[in-house]
């Protein structure tokens, strides 16, 4: 069965070559390409604004994704492949080091001549209560099967503080970090669908002699990644997974920072 559901994945046009984990030997990685970008989109913080101290918690966020329908179905071939959310696509925002909440609807729609929605107004709260001091809002688009976006103008980082200003700890936004997406929450077991690993890059390139990713499965190193691309996870069985993934720089050093090292655990029933 393990067989037949690696040579499913191989059918897909989008499969890359399999990646064998160093770990586990009933865990499999195959490769994706990453689907096609819409053109011109872009994701803007509106407030709060870049450095602002608010009071009240929650505190309310406002946010514009032009270019990319939330709330509506991915319209390609992945969504049979993986998880696929009825709600559709969404913007995913992590605060500090939390686990994403995903946002699926507009306060405000606005169609372009093709009438496809062009500009969304996102207004919020955020769901977590804020401890004292600073605090980072990193965001970006995903597919109905949360694959995030990737171009250039769809990923957005903001530093806010609540109540007071604090120094950011073991923080750097201008350096290279990572952003870890999915996999997150739970999953149905199936032998034959997989799991989608995906995570975000920034201020550094992967590749074999610069900057890469280790993927840990529930404390074994499977993989060290030098390509920026979603992968899917086959093999895991039913109960709790701790993925973690780090990121090292061209020494093979973990890089500094506490988005660069992230561990979420994941229940597959």
């Amino acid at each position: 069965m393990k067989l037949l559901a690696l040579l499913l994945a191989l059918s897909s046009p989008l499969a890359l070559a399999p990646l064998t984990a160093e770990g586990n030997p009933a865990i499999r990685l195959v490769p994706v390409e990453p689907t096609p970008e819409p053109s011109h989109a872009e994701l803007i913080i509106s407030f709060p604004g870049e450095g602002e101290v608010k009071d009240s918690n929650p505190v309310n966020m406002q946010m514009r994704v032009q270019g990319f329908p939330i709330g509506t179905g991915s319209d390609f071939e992945r969504t049979k492949e993986i998880y696929n959310d009825p709600d559709g696509q969404s913007v995913h925002i992590i605060i500090d080091n939390e686990p994403y909440f995903a946002v699926h609807e507009a306060f405000v729609d606005a169609l372009d001549n093709n009438e496809v929605y062009f500009d969304q107004t996102l207004d919020f709260d955020i769901p977590i209560r804020l401890k004292p001091g600073a605090h980072v809002i990193r965001a970006f688009p995903v597919r109905s099967y949360n694959e995030s976006l990737k171009d250039p103008g769809c990923f957005t980082a903001r530093t806010f503080y609540f109540q007071k200003k604090t120094p950011l700890k073991d923080i750097d936004l201008s350096g290279p970090y990572l952003t870890y997406n999915e996999p997150q929450d739970e999953y149905d077991f199936s032998v034959t669908q997989p799991i989608l690993l995906d995570f975000y890059i920034t201020n550094c390139q992967l590749s074999q002699d610069g900057y890469k990713v280790n993927l840990f499965i529930d404390g074994t190193k499977e993989r060290t990644l030098t390509r920026w691309a979603p992968c899917y996870i086959y093999g895991l069985k039913k109960g709790h997974h701790k993925v973690r993934l780090q990121l090292i720089d061209p020494d093979n050093k973990p890089v500094p920072g506490v988005f660069n090292d992230v561990t979420r655990t994941i229940k597959v029933q």
